[in-house]
């Protein structure tokens, strides 16, 4: 009898532990879905969030960020899917990996980004890598056991106004060469100039640009300039205005404009650049405001965007503004597709953005 009872006891303690375990598993394991809008899922760049909820982005290199507890996750994404073909193409990293670079394949997509990961707290980025034309990315939500406040958030805060180069577009042919693709399939604005400089600084970015403007004049089919599209969410004519006022205002400003000008008329792009810098100006009264010339032009068109751009700075200076330079690539990148720079030249234009600041000792 007394055996029996020790045995039962053990029996009971082993059920009890059991339970125990599967009462916790079932507590921990399970991925709750967490809205789009949720306060602890960092949004940067120009989001729409008219509807709370779901907010949606059409800039390249926008992002969100995220600590979650668990061992799985989930992002639920809606591609705008223009045109009914052009799909967006994303790349997400968790913990400081390897970033993960893809095409989104649906409508409606739900991304696995962490499987059976050990328990813990981990944390998530996602970037859009295609551009405005491309259509936007909705946040329709995160699955993961439990949804953390975001610990750290960078203070320090870029923007990079530019076309095409800054989009990061036809630089990527390392799932595609150049040639067999879309031109899309090339975007990779993860890895272009701007965002990598920001991450080199430990800083927040935001890339305002359009493949294909300018300040005087556009090419490609487009028929209206950066100062037209600058205050618009999307950076289309006419559509929805970006509230300036409820945003973080940037330590440094890259403009790098030009080189779909083709400085037919230079005195006219002088004149759409100071245009542009005195409505920049009315937005950001103390960022510094570092004017490039283009990375990827001729020798030729470099001397005259150098000309032109450092007329304009020097008349900016000379009235007053002590807080705008001027910047001119000393290298010319231009091996990717339709001679754009590639991402390893991405690198080195970063590089020479990097050594410049700090000479001037501006990071």
């Amino acid at each position: 009898m007394k055996y029996k009872r020790i045995i039962l006891f053990k029996l009971l303690i082993g059920v009890s532990v059991l339970f125990i375990f599967i009462f916790w598993y079932y507590l921990k394991s399970p991925l709750q879905f967490y809205h789009g809008g949720d306060a602890r899922i960092h949004c940067v760049g120009r989001f729409d969030k008219t509807n709370p909820n779901a907010p949606k982005v059409w800039a390249p290199g926008a992002y969100i960020t995220f600590d979650f507890e668990g061992s799985s996750c989930e992002i639920e994404l809606e591609d705008e899917l223009r045109f009914l073909i052009d799909h967006n193409y994303i790349e997400y990293s968790v913990d400081g990996g390897e970033p993960i670079r893809l095409k989104l394949a649906n409508k409606f997509n739900r991304l696995k980004v962490a499987v059976n990961m050990p328990y813990g707290i981990h944390r998530v980025i996602l970037y859009k890598n295609t551009e405005s034309a491309n259509g936007y990315l909705k946040l329709i939500g995160v699955r993961c056991a439990k949804l953390l406040p975001l610990k750290k958030t960078k203070k320090k805060y870029i923007e990079f106004i530019g076309d095409s180069i800054t989009c990061g577009n036809g630089a990527d042919n390392s799932q595609i060469p150049f040639k067999k693709g879309t031109w899309y399939d090339y975007h990779n604005a993860y890895l272009s100039y701007g965002a990598l400089l920001a991450r080199e600084l430990d800083a927040e970015y935001i890339l305002s640009a359009v493949s294909g403007i300018g300040l005087a004049e556009s090419c490609c089919g487009i028929e209206y300039t950066m100062s037209d599209v600058y205050d618009c969410i999307d950076f289309h004519e006419n559509h929805k205005k970006w509230n300036f006022e409820n945003q973080p205002k940037p330590a440094l400003i890259f403009i790098t404009l030009g080189q779909n000008d083709a400085l037919k008329n230079e005195s006219v792009y002088e004149k759409k650049y100071l245009e542009f810098l005195a409505m920049l100006r009315e937005h950001y009264k103390n960022s510094v405001i570092i004017c490039c010339t283009s990375p990827m032009a001729s020798s030729k068109f470099k001397v005259q965007l150098k000309k032109s751009i450092a007329k304009v700075v020097d008349y900016r200076q000379k009235n007053g503004d002590n807080k705008i330079f001027f910047f001119n690539y000393a290298g010319t990148y231009n091996a990717g597709y339709k001679k754009h720079p590639t991402i390893q030249q991405h690198q080195l234009m970063m590089r020479e953005l990097l050594v410049f600041l700090r000479d001037l000792t501006l990071c």
